[in-house]
């Protein structure tokens, strides 16, 4: 008798790579799974099914009736939770017949006669996907129990993935606030560095190895956690740079204030942080860093300050 250990391969896979085994696996005619949020599809990956299904179905929810399949994409009733279900046992939990989606939905692509087996995904009360198979026979109560092997290590799968697409999205957001932080910031993730302001990023381009180490290390600098996957680092100020800036100066041919611009550039300022420093616009310090990149031949004002920091 197959264990759930067998089926652990198969269920850390993509989401995708296992939908497309699933006909297979389960003798379907096809599989699909997808997670709708507000009447909208968040993702949808398709095996066997028929053309066109995706972006019709997209269109159908818009303006689909309130309750338009057997469970609530919002709130699943906890009795229909990570629990593989067919056609039959699904309408005795739900107590009603036929949703609107299989009575007026299915049948544009001949499949509303098909038989369904499916499992809706679930960290607690939260969605992460629903998943099933479809074929023109009942399905088994054997091949119920093998769908059944997959559902817990894909729910773990699931919920890591839902978890660091939450901690991308929160890095993202909290990545402009850091450009306005005057030293190196960065955002770490449980894998390493999710986010870097300018200076940050700077850093990483000329030292990487020893920057990750330090960031590793905890070594010379604060560190505050954001949530329980996300901590904020700042490194302690770099030495001086104006040795530097005086011999760029010459280097490339500097004005004054140009010079005074690179300076504040190399501890890591926004543009904002720095017009307030000079007491000038905005506008003008954005003039200042062009005129800059232009005469140094950077690309960016990561590659400026990392030129500046090597001496090249």
């Amino acid at each position: 008798m197959a264990s759930t250990l067998e089926y652990e391969p198969l269920s850390a896979r993509p989401l995708r790579a296992l939908v497309a085994e699933l006909p297979r696996l389960l003798s379907a005619d096809g599989a699909c799974a997808f997670r709708v949020r507000e009447r909208h599809l968040d993702f949808f990956h398709g095996a066997q099914m028929p053309a066109g299904i995706r972006p019709a179905y997209e269109i159908w929810l818009a303006t689909a009736p309130e309750r338009f399949a057997n469970y609530d994409p919002d709130a699943p009733d906890p009795r229909q939770r990570n629990l593989v279900l067919r056609t039959e046992e699904i309408r005795e939990i739900a107590r009603r017949g036929a949703p609107p989606v299989v009575r007026k939905f299915l049948p544009r692509f001949a499949i509303s006669e098909s038989d369904q087996m499916r499992v809706l995904i679930c960290e607690g009360p939260l969605l992460l996907a629903w998943v099933g198979v479809l074929r023109a026979g009942r399905f088994t109560r054997e091949e119920s129990r093998i769908f059944s092997l997959l559902v817990d290590p894909l729910r773990r799968r699931l919920a890591l993935e839902q978890r660091l697409g939450d901690a991308q999205a929160r890095a993202i957001e909290l990545g402009a606030a850091l450009e306005d932080v005057p030293a190196a910031a960065f955002i770490l993730g449980r894998s390493g560095v999710v986010h870097a302001n300018a200076a940050g990023r700077a850093l990483l381009d000329r030292e990487r190895q020893s920057v990750e180490q330090q960031l590793a290390s905890g070594v010379g600098m604060q560190v505050a956690n954001i949530d329980a996957d996300l901590r904020l680092a700042i490194l302690q100020r770099p030495a001086d740079p104006a040795p530097r800036v005086a011999a760029a100066r010459v280097r490339w041919y500097l004005t004054a204030r140009q010079a005074e611009v690179l300076h504040k550039l190399a501890y890591g300022l926004s543009n904002k942080a720095i017009a307030a420093e000079l007491k000038c616009a905005e506008n003008t310090v954005e003039l200042h860093i062009t005129a800059l990149l232009e005469k140094s031949l950077c690309e960016s004002r990561a590659h400026l300050v990392a030129r500046l920091w090597s001496g090249n």
